[in-house]
Protein backbone atom coordinates (compact mmCIF):
# COMPACT_ATOMS: atom_id res chain seq x y z
CA UNK A 1 0.00 0.00 0.00
CA UNK A 2 1.06 3.48 -0.69
CA UNK A 3 2.05 6.32 1.84
CA UNK A 4 -0.82 8.05 0.61
CA UNK A 5 -3.44 4.60 0.96
CA UNK A 6 -1.98 4.61 4.00
CA UNK A 7 -2.32 8.31 5.47
CA UNK A 8 -6.45 7.77 3.75
CA UNK A 9 -7.01 4.97 5.29
CA UNK A 10 -6.03 6.63 8.44
CA UNK A 11 -8.34 9.28 8.17
CA UNK A 12 -11.37 7.11 7.11
CA UNK A 13 -10.39 5.15 10.25
CA UNK A 14 -11.43 8.25 12.26
CA UNK A 15 -13.96 9.04 9.52
CA UNK A 16 -15.98 11.61 12.35
CA UNK A 17 -12.75 13.63 14.05
CA UNK A 18 -11.53 13.84 10.25
CA UNK A 19 -14.56 15.06 9.09
CA UNK A 20 -15.00 17.55 12.10
CA UNK A 21 -11.56 19.02 11.87
CA UNK A 22 -11.79 19.42 7.88
CA UNK A 23 -14.96 21.15 8.54
CA UNK A 24 -14.20 23.72 10.46
CA UNK A 25 -11.16 24.85 8.52
CA UNK A 26 -13.77 25.07 5.52
CA UNK A 27 -15.58 27.24 7.39
CA UNK A 28 -12.79 29.50 8.43
CA UNK A 29 -11.83 29.44 4.34
CA UNK A 30 -15.45 30.09 3.65
CA UNK A 31 -14.98 33.10 5.71
CA UNK A 32 -11.88 34.24 3.86
CA UNK A 33 -12.65 33.91 0.29
CA UNK A 34 -15.91 35.02 0.63
CA UNK A 35 -14.20 38.72 2.52
CA UNK A 36 -11.84 38.58 -0.48
CA UNK A 37 -14.19 38.42 -2.91
CA UNK A 38 -16.84 40.97 -1.41
CA UNK A 39 -14.03 43.50 -0.79
CA UNK A 40 -12.87 43.28 -4.61
CA UNK A 41 -16.85 43.59 -5.45
CA UNK A 42 -17.02 46.69 -2.79
CA UNK A 43 -13.99 48.06 -4.33
CA UNK A 44 -15.24 47.89 -8.40
CA UNK A 45 -18.58 49.31 -7.22
CA UNK A 46 -16.61 52.50 -5.94
CA UNK A 47 -13.87 52.47 -8.60
CA UNK A 48 -17.17 51.98 -11.28
CA UNK A 49 -18.19 55.60 -10.83
CA UNK A 50 -14.86 56.75 -11.76
CA UNK A 51 -15.17 56.42 -15.41
CA UNK A 52 -18.82 57.65 -16.12
CA UNK A 53 -17.64 60.12 -18.97
CA UNK A 54 -17.22 62.98 -16.96
CA UNK A 55 -14.08 63.75 -14.83
CA UNK A 56 -15.85 66.50 -13.00
CA UNK A 57 -18.21 67.17 -10.67
CA UNK A 58 -19.69 70.88 -9.33
CA UNK A 59 -21.75 71.56 -6.80
CA UNK A 60 -22.55 73.82 -3.82
CA UNK A 61 -19.82 74.44 -0.70
CA UNK A 62 -19.18 71.75 1.37
CA UNK A 63 -17.53 68.54 1.75
CA UNK A 64 -16.11 67.10 -2.07
CA UNK A 65 -16.71 63.69 -0.83
CA UNK A 66 -20.20 63.87 0.22
CA UNK A 67 -20.73 65.63 -3.56
CA UNK A 68 -19.69 62.45 -5.43
CA UNK A 69 -21.33 59.88 -3.31
CA UNK A 70 -24.48 61.69 -3.65
CA UNK A 71 -23.96 62.47 -7.27
CA UNK A 72 -22.31 59.36 -8.88
CA UNK A 73 -23.36 56.57 -6.18
CA UNK A 74 -26.68 58.07 -5.43
CA UNK A 75 -26.10 57.85 -1.95
CA UNK A 76 -25.97 60.30 1.26
CA UNK A 77 -28.19 63.83 0.75
CA UNK A 78 -27.23 66.60 -0.92
CA UNK A 79 -25.17 69.20 0.30
CA UNK A 80 -27.16 72.31 -0.93
CA UNK A 81 -28.36 73.46 -4.53
CA UNK A 82 -26.40 75.91 -6.92
CA UNK A 83 -28.10 78.40 -9.04
CA UNK A 84 -28.99 77.49 -12.67
CA UNK A 85 -26.56 80.90 -13.30
CA UNK A 86 -23.61 78.74 -12.26
CA UNK A 87 -24.64 76.14 -14.51
CA UNK A 88 -25.33 78.76 -17.36
CA UNK A 89 -21.44 79.20 -16.96
CA UNK A 90 -20.72 76.21 -18.50
CA UNK A 91 -22.78 76.27 -21.64
CA UNK A 92 -21.66 77.49 -24.99
CA UNK A 93 -23.23 80.46 -26.73
CA UNK A 94 -25.13 78.47 -29.03
CA UNK A 95 -26.93 76.83 -25.57
CA UNK A 96 -27.89 80.12 -24.23
CA UNK A 97 -30.66 82.88 -24.40
CA UNK A 98 -28.61 85.72 -24.39
CA UNK A 99 -26.21 84.19 -27.13
CA UNK A 100 -23.22 84.96 -25.02
CA UNK A 101 -20.43 81.70 -23.88
CA UNK A 102 -20.31 81.35 -20.72
CA UNK A 103 -17.84 81.99 -18.26
CA UNK A 104 -16.16 78.46 -18.55
CA UNK A 105 -17.46 77.24 -21.63
CA UNK A 106 -13.72 77.16 -23.20
CA UNK A 107 -12.99 74.95 -20.64
CA UNK A 108 -16.20 72.41 -20.90
CA UNK A 109 -16.71 70.04 -23.43
CA UNK A 110 -19.63 69.03 -21.71
CA UNK A 111 -22.09 70.04 -18.88
CA UNK A 112 -25.12 67.74 -17.53
CA UNK A 113 -27.08 69.21 -14.88
CA UNK A 114 -28.81 66.88 -12.23
CA UNK A 115 -31.64 67.38 -10.05
CA UNK A 116 -32.52 65.00 -6.89
CA UNK A 117 -34.78 64.47 -4.22
CA UNK A 118 -37.27 62.70 -5.00
CA UNK A 119 -37.31 58.70 -4.52
CA UNK A 120 -39.36 55.53 -6.37
CA UNK A 121 -39.67 52.22 -4.67
CA UNK A 122 -36.59 52.68 -2.88
CA UNK A 123 -34.45 54.02 -5.86
CA UNK A 124 -33.03 58.17 -6.30
CA UNK A 125 -34.99 59.66 -9.04
CA UNK A 126 -32.48 62.04 -10.63
CA UNK A 127 -33.88 65.11 -12.58
CA UNK A 128 -31.24 65.59 -15.77
CA UNK A 129 -31.35 66.34 -19.73
CA UNK A 130 -31.37 64.30 -22.80
CA UNK A 131 -27.10 65.38 -22.79
CA UNK A 132 -26.75 62.50 -19.72
CA UNK A 133 -27.38 59.79 -22.70
CA UNK A 134 -26.43 60.80 -25.18
CA UNK A 135 -23.19 62.51 -25.05
CA UNK A 136 -21.88 61.43 -21.39
CA UNK A 137 -20.19 57.86 -22.04
CA UNK A 138 -20.78 54.72 -19.75
CA UNK A 139 -16.87 54.43 -19.36
CA UNK A 140 -14.22 54.17 -20.94
CA UNK A 141 -15.51 55.47 -24.41
CA UNK A 142 -18.71 53.36 -24.31
CA UNK A 143 -22.25 55.17 -25.44
CA UNK A 144 -24.77 54.09 -23.23
CA UNK A 145 -26.80 51.40 -24.65
CA UNK A 146 -30.67 50.81 -24.58
CA UNK A 147 -31.71 47.23 -24.07
CA UNK A 148 -35.61 48.81 -24.51
CA UNK A 149 -37.01 51.62 -25.86
CA UNK A 150 -34.83 55.38 -26.70
CA UNK A 151 -33.44 57.96 -24.81
CA UNK A 152 -35.86 60.93 -23.82
CA UNK A 153 -35.91 63.84 -25.56
CA UNK A 154 -36.25 67.26 -23.96
CA UNK A 155 -38.91 68.22 -25.43
CA UNK A 156 -40.17 64.96 -23.32
CA UNK A 157 -41.74 66.78 -20.10
CA UNK A 158 -42.48 63.66 -18.54
CA UNK A 159 -40.54 61.14 -20.11
CA UNK A 160 -37.93 58.68 -18.06
CA UNK A 161 -35.61 56.38 -18.69
CA UNK A 162 -34.93 53.35 -15.95
CA UNK A 163 -31.39 51.89 -14.87
CA UNK A 164 -31.09 47.91 -15.58
CA UNK A 165 -31.43 47.31 -11.94
CA UNK A 166 -34.40 49.33 -11.51
CA UNK A 167 -36.36 48.00 -13.75
CA UNK A 168 -35.50 44.44 -12.60
CA UNK A 169 -36.65 44.85 -9.42
CA UNK A 170 -39.90 46.88 -10.32
CA UNK A 171 -40.75 45.42 -13.35
CA UNK A 172 -41.80 48.61 -14.67
CA UNK A 173 -41.92 47.68 -19.30
CA UNK A 174 -41.95 51.44 -21.95
CA UNK A 175 -45.23 52.97 -21.27
CA UNK A 176 -46.13 52.29 -17.85
CA UNK A 177 -46.25 55.27 -15.87
CA UNK A 178 -44.18 55.84 -12.22
CA UNK A 179 -45.16 58.26 -10.03
CA UNK A 180 -41.96 59.41 -7.89
CA UNK A 181 -42.53 60.35 -4.21
CA UNK A 182 -40.75 63.79 -2.64
CA UNK A 183 -37.86 63.99 -0.23
CA UNK A 184 -38.56 60.41 0.86
CA UNK A 185 -39.88 57.18 0.13
CA UNK A 186 -43.39 57.52 1.84
CA UNK A 187 -43.21 61.17 0.92
CA UNK A 188 -45.36 63.05 -1.43
CA UNK A 189 -46.77 61.31 -4.73
CA UNK A 190 -45.89 63.65 -7.58
CA UNK A 191 -47.05 63.52 -11.20
CA UNK A 192 -46.73 60.33 -13.31
CA UNK A 193 -43.45 59.67 -15.45
CA UNK A 194 -43.87 57.37 -18.86
CA UNK A 195 -40.55 55.03 -19.31
CA UNK A 196 -39.47 56.13 -22.60
CA UNK A 197 -36.39 53.68 -22.13
CA UNK A 198 -34.94 51.47 -20.30
CA UNK A 199 -30.72 51.22 -20.05
CA UNK A 200 -28.51 47.72 -20.52
CA UNK A 201 -26.50 47.10 -17.43
CA UNK A 202 -23.16 48.90 -17.08
CA UNK A 203 -22.12 47.61 -13.72
CA UNK A 204 -22.24 50.95 -12.68
CA UNK A 205 -24.19 53.35 -10.14
CA UNK A 206 -26.46 54.35 -13.18
CA UNK A 207 -28.07 50.84 -12.84
CA UNK A 208 -29.89 51.75 -9.89
CA UNK A 209 -31.17 55.03 -11.06
CA UNK A 210 -34.43 56.22 -12.29
CA UNK A 211 -33.52 59.45 -15.01
CA UNK A 212 -36.38 61.65 -15.54
CA UNK A 213 -36.83 64.95 -17.54
CA UNK A 214 -35.32 67.76 -15.34
CA UNK A 215 -38.16 70.07 -17.28
CA UNK A 216 -41.25 67.68 -15.61
CA UNK A 217 -38.65 67.85 -12.46
CA UNK A 218 -38.96 71.42 -12.13
CA UNK A 219 -43.16 70.96 -12.90
CA UNK A 220 -43.55 68.66 -10.03
CA UNK A 221 -45.02 70.48 -6.78
CA UNK A 222 -42.35 72.11 -4.02
CA UNK A 223 -39.60 71.98 -6.92
CA UNK A 224 -39.56 75.70 -7.54
CA UNK A 225 -37.50 78.15 -6.31
CA UNK A 226 -39.04 80.36 -4.20
CA UNK A 227 -39.49 83.88 -6.19
CA UNK A 228 -39.09 86.82 -3.70
CA UNK A 229 -41.75 88.01 -1.90
CA UNK A 230 -43.62 84.63 -2.04
CA UNK A 231 -44.11 82.45 1.22
CA UNK A 232 -42.16 79.20 1.17
CA UNK A 233 -43.51 75.85 2.22
CA UNK A 234 -41.68 73.57 4.89
CA UNK A 235 -40.50 71.28 2.42
CA UNK A 236 -37.12 69.49 2.65
CA UNK A 237 -34.61 71.74 0.49
CA UNK A 238 -34.51 75.08 -1.42
CA UNK A 239 -36.03 74.18 -3.88
CA UNK A 240 -39.34 72.92 -1.75
CA UNK A 241 -41.56 75.56 -3.18
CA UNK A 242 -44.52 75.24 -5.61
CA UNK A 243 -44.52 76.62 -8.53
CA UNK A 244 -47.11 79.37 -9.25
CA UNK A 245 -47.65 78.70 -12.85
CA UNK A 246 -48.08 75.15 -12.90
CA UNK A 247 -50.67 73.00 -14.09
CA UNK A 248 -51.94 70.04 -12.88
CA UNK A 249 -50.54 67.14 -15.01
CA UNK A 250 -52.70 64.93 -16.85
CA UNK A 251 -52.06 61.23 -16.15
CA UNK A 252 -53.41 60.01 -19.78
CA UNK A 253 -50.86 61.60 -21.88
CA UNK A 254 -49.07 60.17 -24.83
CA UNK A 255 -45.90 58.34 -23.36
CA UNK A 256 -43.40 61.28 -22.41
CA UNK A 257 -45.37 64.04 -23.74
CA UNK A 258 -45.56 67.26 -21.69
CA UNK A 259 -49.20 68.68 -21.14
CA UNK A 260 -50.37 71.06 -23.68
CA UNK A 261 -50.99 73.66 -20.83
CA UNK A 262 -47.19 72.73 -19.39
CA UNK A 263 -44.61 75.53 -19.46
CA UNK A 264 -40.91 75.17 -19.03
CA UNK A 265 -40.05 76.64 -15.13
CA UNK A 266 -38.51 80.20 -15.28
CA UNK A 267 -34.72 80.47 -15.19
CA UNK A 268 -34.99 82.43 -11.88
CA UNK A 269 -36.71 79.89 -9.85
CA UNK A 270 -34.35 76.59 -10.98
CA UNK A 271 -31.40 75.49 -9.43
CA UNK A 272 -29.33 72.75 -9.70
CA UNK A 273 -28.11 69.69 -6.98
CA UNK A 274 -24.43 69.29 -9.46
CA UNK A 275 -23.23 69.59 -12.72
CA UNK A 276 -21.90 66.46 -14.56
CA UNK A 277 -18.16 67.98 -16.54
CA UNK A 278 -16.06 66.53 -18.92
CA UNK A 279 -13.50 69.12 -19.57
CA UNK A 280 -12.47 70.28 -22.61
CA UNK A 281 -8.60 70.03 -24.27
CA UNK A 282 -7.24 73.45 -25.05
CA UNK A 283 -4.96 73.73 -28.18
CA UNK A 284 -1.53 72.17 -26.93
CA UNK A 285 -2.73 71.50 -23.21
CA UNK A 286 -3.38 67.98 -21.81
CA UNK A 287 -7.21 68.01 -20.70
CA UNK A 288 -5.70 66.94 -17.02
CA UNK A 289 -4.32 70.61 -16.98
CA UNK A 290 -7.39 72.13 -18.49
CA UNK A 291 -8.99 70.44 -15.81
CA UNK A 292 -6.40 71.75 -13.06
CA UNK A 293 -7.09 75.59 -14.25
CA UNK A 294 -11.27 74.76 -14.33
CA UNK A 295 -11.26 73.03 -10.80
CA UNK A 296 -8.78 76.00 -8.96
CA UNK A 297 -11.16 78.94 -10.57
CA UNK A 298 -14.48 77.72 -9.72
CA UNK A 299 -13.24 76.79 -5.78
CA UNK A 300 -11.93 80.14 -5.29
CA UNK A 301 -15.40 81.56 -6.25
CA UNK A 302 -18.03 81.76 -3.48
CA UNK A 303 -21.28 79.70 -5.52
CA UNK A 304 -19.62 76.37 -5.56
CA UNK A 305 -16.82 74.16 -5.52
CA UNK A 306 -15.67 71.50 -7.93
CA UNK A 307 -14.85 67.58 -7.09
CA UNK A 308 -12.78 65.02 -8.46
CA UNK A 309 -14.55 61.70 -8.95
CA UNK A 310 -11.55 59.38 -8.99
CA UNK A 311 -9.35 61.25 -6.68
CA UNK A 312 -12.21 61.40 -3.95
CA UNK A 313 -12.63 57.90 -4.46
CA UNK A 314 -9.57 56.77 -4.15
CA UNK A 315 -8.95 58.88 -0.95
CA UNK A 316 -12.16 57.20 0.76
CA UNK A 317 -11.29 53.62 -0.59
CA UNK A 318 -7.31 54.20 1.37
CA UNK A 319 -8.88 55.99 4.38
CA UNK A 320 -11.71 53.51 5.09
CA UNK A 321 -12.73 50.72 2.62
CA UNK A 322 -9.24 49.35 2.53
CA UNK A 323 -8.60 49.25 5.83
CA UNK A 324 -11.56 47.58 7.07
CA UNK A 325 -10.92 44.67 4.23
CA UNK A 326 -7.60 44.47 6.10
CA UNK A 327 -9.11 44.02 9.23
CA UNK A 328 -11.84 41.64 8.14
CA UNK A 329 -9.25 39.39 6.68
CA UNK A 330 -7.19 39.54 9.31
CA UNK A 331 -9.88 38.05 11.53
CA UNK A 332 -11.05 35.48 9.04
CA UNK A 333 -7.34 34.38 8.97
CA UNK A 334 -7.30 33.93 12.24
CA UNK A 335 -10.16 31.89 12.11
CA UNK A 336 -8.32 29.81 9.36
CA UNK A 337 -5.22 29.42 12.45
CA UNK A 338 -7.63 28.05 14.79
CA UNK A 339 -9.31 26.02 12.33
CA UNK A 340 -5.51 24.56 11.64
CA UNK A 341 -5.16 23.87 15.30
CA UNK A 342 -7.66 21.68 15.21
CA UNK A 343 -5.90 19.48 12.93
CA UNK A 344 -3.02 19.47 15.26
CA UNK A 345 -5.16 18.81 18.20
CA UNK A 346 -7.09 16.13 16.18
CA UNK A 347 -3.89 13.92 15.53
CA UNK A 348 -2.18 14.69 18.65
CA UNK A 349 -5.65 13.07 20.12
CA UNK A 350 -4.72 10.35 18.07
CA UNK A 351 -0.94 9.24 18.84
CA UNK A 352 -1.66 7.10 21.45
CA UNK A 353 -3.62 4.80 18.67
CA UNK A 354 -1.53 5.79 15.70
CA UNK A 355 1.41 4.61 17.84
CA UNK A 356 0.61 0.87 17.57
CA UNK A 357 0.01 1.24 14.34
CA UNK A 358 3.30 3.10 13.60
CA UNK A 359 5.00 0.25 15.44
CA UNK A 360 3.60 -2.55 13.15
CA UNK A 361 4.48 -0.39 10.27
CA UNK A 362 8.33 -0.12 11.47
CA UNK A 363 8.20 -3.67 11.93
CA UNK A 364 6.89 -5.06 8.32
CA UNK A 365 9.87 -2.73 7.29
CA UNK A 366 8.64 0.77 7.18
CA UNK A 367 11.31 3.35 7.14
CA UNK A 368 10.66 6.49 9.98
CA UNK A 369 11.24 8.63 6.94
CA UNK A 370 8.07 7.02 6.02
CA UNK A 371 6.07 7.25 8.97
CA UNK A 372 6.87 10.79 8.90
CA UNK A 373 5.54 11.01 5.62
CA UNK A 374 2.36 9.42 6.35
CA UNK A 375 1.58 11.63 9.02
CA UNK A 376 2.32 14.96 7.11
CA UNK A 377 0.48 13.30 4.42
CA UNK A 378 -2.64 13.14 6.13
CA UNK A 379 -2.64 16.67 7.56
CA UNK A 380 -2.37 17.81 4.12
CA UNK A 381 -5.16 15.36 3.17
CA UNK A 382 -7.67 17.44 5.51
CA UNK A 383 -6.02 20.98 4.70
CA UNK A 384 -6.69 20.18 1.10
CA UNK A 385 -10.06 18.79 1.76
CA UNK A 386 -11.36 21.48 4.18
CA UNK A 387 -9.53 24.07 1.69
CA UNK A 388 -11.61 23.16 -1.10
CA UNK A 389 -14.82 22.32 0.63
CA UNK A 390 -14.38 25.92 2.03
CA UNK A 391 -13.72 27.82 -1.23
CA UNK A 392 -16.28 25.88 -2.23
CA UNK A 393 -18.52 27.16 0.16
CA UNK A 394 -17.44 30.80 0.30
CA UNK A 395 -18.09 30.78 -3.57
CA UNK A 396 -21.94 29.84 -3.20
CA UNK A 397 -22.17 32.37 -0.23
CA UNK A 398 -21.07 34.86 -2.49
CA UNK A 399 -23.28 33.69 -5.34
CA UNK A 400 -26.36 34.01 -2.63
CA UNK A 401 -26.24 37.31 -1.91
CA UNK A 402 -25.14 38.22 -5.96
CA UNK A 403 -28.99 39.70 -6.09
CA UNK A 404 -28.98 41.75 -3.28
CA UNK A 405 -25.23 43.01 -4.57
CA UNK A 406 -26.19 44.20 -7.87
CA UNK A 407 -29.07 45.97 -6.74
CA UNK A 408 -27.53 47.92 -3.68
CA UNK A 409 -23.96 48.19 -5.42
CA UNK A 410 -24.99 48.31 -8.78
CA UNK A 411 -22.12 45.43 -9.61
CA UNK A 412 -22.42 42.07 -11.14
CA UNK A 413 -20.89 39.04 -8.97
CA UNK A 414 -22.16 35.69 -9.01
CA UNK A 415 -20.55 32.10 -7.65
CA UNK A 416 -17.83 32.30 -10.39
CA UNK A 417 -16.72 36.03 -9.06
CA UNK A 418 -13.12 35.73 -7.96
CA UNK A 419 -10.37 37.98 -6.47
CA UNK A 420 -7.69 35.57 -8.13
CA UNK A 421 -4.60 36.73 -6.65
CA UNK A 422 -5.26 36.86 -3.18
CA UNK A 423 -7.34 33.20 -3.58
CA UNK A 424 -4.62 31.68 -5.30
CA UNK A 425 -2.19 32.06 -2.12
CA UNK A 426 -4.96 30.31 -0.23
CA UNK A 427 -4.10 26.46 -0.91
CA UNK A 428 -0.04 26.95 -0.48
CA UNK A 429 -0.72 28.75 2.76
CA UNK A 430 -3.18 25.90 4.03
CA UNK A 431 -0.38 23.11 3.26
CA UNK A 432 2.15 25.13 4.86
CA UNK A 433 -0.20 25.70 7.87
CA UNK A 434 -0.86 21.42 7.84
CA UNK A 435 2.40 20.73 7.66
CA UNK A 436 3.12 23.05 10.77
CA UNK A 437 0.53 21.71 12.60
CA UNK A 438 1.30 18.00 12.08
CA UNK A 439 5.00 18.38 12.88
CA UNK A 440 4.47 17.37 16.74
CA UNK A 441 2.54 14.35 16.13
CA UNK A 442 5.05 13.24 13.18
CA UNK A 443 7.72 14.05 15.06
CA UNK A 444 6.48 11.79 17.84
CA UNK A 445 5.23 8.79 15.41
CA UNK A 446 8.85 9.26 14.12
CA UNK A 447 10.47 8.33 17.62
CA UNK A 448 8.06 6.12 18.27
CA UNK A 449 9.52 2.86 19.98
CA UNK A 450 8.83 -0.43 18.04
CA UNK A 451 9.75 -2.63 21.08
CA UNK A 452 7.97 -0.83 23.91
CA UNK A 453 4.09 -0.91 21.71
CA UNK A 454 5.19 -4.50 20.46
CA UNK A 455 5.07 -6.10 23.86
CA UNK A 456 2.37 -7.95 25.59
CA UNK A 457 0.65 -7.01 28.43
CA UNK A 458 2.67 -7.68 31.67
Amino acid sequence: MTLLGIAWRNIRHRMLTSVLTALSLALGVALVVATLVTGGIVQKAFESGSGLGYNMIVGAKGSPLQLVLNSVYFISRPIENIPWSTYQNFLPAAQRVDGVDGTFAASTKTAVPICMGDYFRGFRVVGTNAAMFGQLSRGDGQAFQFSKGVNFRDADFFGGVLGAAVASKTGLKVGDPFAPTHGSHDGKVHDPFTVVGILAQTNTPIDRGVFVNMEGFYLQEGHAKPVPGEVPNDSRNSQDSRNPQREPASHTLPAGAAPASAQPLPFEQREVTAILLETASLPGLPSELTGMGLRMAINEGRDAQAALPIGEIRQLLDLFVRPLELLLLLVTALVVVVSAMGILVSMVGSSLERSRDVAIMRALGARRSHVLATVLIEAVLLAVGGGLAGWTLGHLFVGAVAPWIATNAGVSASIFSTSPAAEALLVPFLVGLAIAAALLPAVAAYRTDVAKWLQGPG
